[in-house]
């Protein structure tokens, strides 16, 4: 694709931005760092919320705070200049109560965002690995029933990706029951979410580009699953890394010459961009 003048870059962090639990490489830092002192805008789009993202750019030793942070896969969008983060959809308690009770009957853990904390189903081998490198507080639920108390943005279930289509068509029942209002993606490799079906990144995107006069033509977004597809088809220039899943990338632009593990996004913005 023809190089094109780019006033804001948005990128998904998992499996594009990093790989696995090892981090930020230096490459793709630098490449932030170079991305924000070329006068671009950088903004980071996650299925985590603002309380995980917020340390993010000090936590990669990065010195100026990402112009935006798109958070709970599009339900939720901080701007740095209003230092204010919205929030814009949420499953109903009715509706968790339903999902929370069909998962927990496969033997699969769960876990929400409530309070400002993740809070398990029971213990797992996921809560165990991730429960120390969180920003936010950690808690395994006394009751099944205090996962579906107030609404939240999203349930996360690990699965591993060769099982998927296994529970997409064991929820399809469970969704359909929901009324159209929730939908089951993948968002990262070995997990799915249970979130709004309005709520996509995009939504959050074109919010914070409609405030500040931003044309959606000028911005580049960088993804490589489900969770992304609404902003790769919507960017001007939409990037799936070259380690996405096929549905990311048929919806984009162009796909990565390196998958994440190896740097892909910098190379990219290094080739094409700056």
């Amino acid at each position: 694709m023809a190089d094109k003048k780019i006033k804001l870059i948005c990128s998904d962090i998992d499996a594009t931005l990093t790989w696995g639990f090892k981090g930020i490489s230096e490459a793709n830092r630098q490449a932030i760092i170079d991305i924000m002192d070329n006068g671009i805008l950088f903004g980071i789009a996650s299925g985590r919320g603002y309380e995980d993202l917020r340390n993010y750019s000090s936590m990669w030793n990065i010195e100026r705070p990402f112009d935006l942070i798109i958070g709970l896969n599009g339900s939720s969008l901080y701007d740095e200049k209003l230092k204010k983060d919205e929030k814009f959809f949420q499953i109903s308690t009715d509706h968790l109560k339903k999902i929370v009770e069909a998962i927990d009957k496969t033997g699969l853990d769960s876990h929400i965002y409530i309070d400002g904390i993740t809070l398990f189903s029971k213990i797992s081998d996921r809560y165990l690995k991730i429960k120390d490198s969180s920003h936010r507080g950690f808690r395994v639920a006394e009751k099944l029933s205090d996962l579906y108390q107030k609404p939240t943005a999203k349930v996360l279930i690990n699965v591993e990706d060769e099982q998927m289509d296994h529970y997409r068509a064991y929820f399809a029942p469970i969704l359909e029951s929901c009324d159209g209002k929730v939908k089951l993606i993948r968002t990262s490799p070995g997990a799915m979410e249970f979130v709004p079906y309005e709520s996509n990144k995009l939504y959050a995107l074109k919010k914070y580009c409609d405030r500040y006069g931003i044309s959606l033509e000028d911005v580049a977004a960088f993804g490589d699953t489900s969770n992304d597809n609404e902003m790769i088809k919507g960017a001007g220039l939409g990037v799936c890394m070259l380690n996405g899943t096929d549905d990311t990338k048929a919806l984009a632009d162009v796909i990565s010459e390196y998958e994440a593990k190896d740097d892909g996004f910098a190379r990219y913005v290094y080739e094409h961009i700056l």
